[in-house]
């Protein structure tokens, strides 16, 4: 479970973008078609367990931008949407 699911829930459009997640993209130059692509071509190089509200995943992949990787961080809600909580660009 994990990556498949993922993909299925941004092809989907079942996810939500925190206000946290907008700031951060803003910050970095990203659009929700970056954060898209990583989650829908990246791979997941994190499952973090220890959170009492539920596991995370960050996601690691390219943008749409040649050679910009960035990384997502998110988590499926009790409903099944994932909630993206943070996006940021990864230095090569």
């Amino acid at each position: 479970m994990g990556t498949r699911r993922i993909r299925d829930a941004v092809r989907r459009r079942r996810y939500e973008l925190t206000l946290h997640a907008l700031e951060e993209m803003d910050e970095d130059d990203l659009t929700e078609i970056d954060v898209r692509r990583v989650l829908s071509r990246g791979r997941r190089v994190v499952r973090m367990v220890d959170d009492p509200r539920g596991v995370r995943f960050v996601v690691r992949g390219p943008t749409d931008r040649m050679g910009c990787l960035a990384e997502v961080v998110c988590r499926f809600l009790p409903s099944g949407l994932l909630r993206i909580i943070t996006a940021y660009r990864v230095e090569n």
